[in-house]
């Protein structure tokens, strides 16, 4: 998997209360932008075409993510979205037209690089039981360490498939985390822009229809959607190379 794409349209409201005037993919965690993190877990799993969404108040974030690409060729679309769902959409999208499958991450998506690099190689592995020679047409990244005021909770099977998602869940042991993977297929099937308010109601909705979607655990994780994330992603942040 080559292709991915970073959703960095959002306005980051609660985050500003902290950083007040910085765009939300600007704002410092140990010390680089909070983009800088995402873009670099997205190379370690072997990405080489970027596509980041911003809105019309984010050109500050092309400079700051051009110095950390690191070898990835990075584009840009320019869009003022209305919700998540509408900016997932627009993404995946442009990003199915370019790769059979592709990785989506949120801006705020703190997930250790070598975590992204198996959940690049499990999301599109065949199943080892049942459906022999199918791949999931989807994935979700998933973590047991909950920090989240509203987590959408996951049960899956003992092969991975995600079973049901938030309202539906039963079990929940896990959440998703911010991460994404779609086939060129599914995107192609990807409902209108008006159809959900969030993203995580196509996700629920997806699984509701029996779509083959796999859950893949990573470690511990951080969305920085607050100011006091950012201490939490930073304890992260340091263990990356332990």
């Amino acid at each position: 998997m080559r292709w991915a794409g970073i959703i960095a349209a959002g306005e980051g409201s609660r985050l500003r209360k902290g950083y007040p005037g910085l765009p939300k993919p600007l704002v410092p965690v140990a010390g680089r932008p909070l983009v800088h993190w995402v873009a670099a877990s997205l190379r370690a799993a072997g990405i080489r075409h970027l596509l980041v969404l911003l809105n019309s108040r984010g050109d500050a974030v092309r400079s700051a993510l051009r110095r950390s690409a690191g070898g990835m060729r990075v584009r840009f679309l320019r869009r003022d979205t209305a919700s998540s769902w509408e900016s997932f959409r627009l993404v995946s999208r442009a990003l199915a037209r370019e790769a059979p499958r592709f990785l989506v991450s949120t801006v705020d998506a703190i997930a250790p690089p070598a975590d992204a690099r198996r959940f690049a190689e499990e999301s599109c592995a065949p199943w080892r039981s049942g459906g022999v020679g199918k791949s999931p047409v989807a994935a979700l990244a998933l973590t047991r360490f909950v920090d989240d005021e509203k987590p959408l909770w996951a049960d899956i099977d003992a092969s991975g498939r995600v079973l049901s998602l938030g309202g539906d869940a039963v079990r929940r042991r896990a959440v998703t985390c911010g991460l994404y993977a779609l086939s060129a297929a599914a995107a192609g099937k990807l409902p209108g822009a008006r159809r959900h308010g969030r993203l995580r109601d196509y996700w629920i909705d997806l699984v509701r229809s029996g779509a083959a979607v796999r859950g893949v655990m990573l470690s511990k994780t951080v969305d920085v959607d607050r100011p006091e994330d950012i201490a939490a992603a930073e304890r992260v942040i340091r263990c990356f190379d332990a």
